[in-house]
């Protein structure tokens, strides 16, 4: 699994967390949970890491 999936997946689940009426504090589940995918969706991988 790459980065860009990962991120993709944090990030959809922050979504999902945001519109659930379940938890009062639901926002900042969702608030962290996005901003984490999104580092990752970005994060830079080093030339000795990716295979070719």
């Amino acid at each position: 699994m790459n980065n860009k999936l990962l991120g993709i997946i944090i990030v959809v689940f922050g979504g999902l967390v945001l519109y659930s009426q379940q938890q009062e504090y639901a926002w900042i589940i969702s608030a962290v949970s996005i901003g984490v995918g999104t580092g990752i969706f970005f994060w830079k991988e080093k030339e000795s890491d990716v295979e070719k």
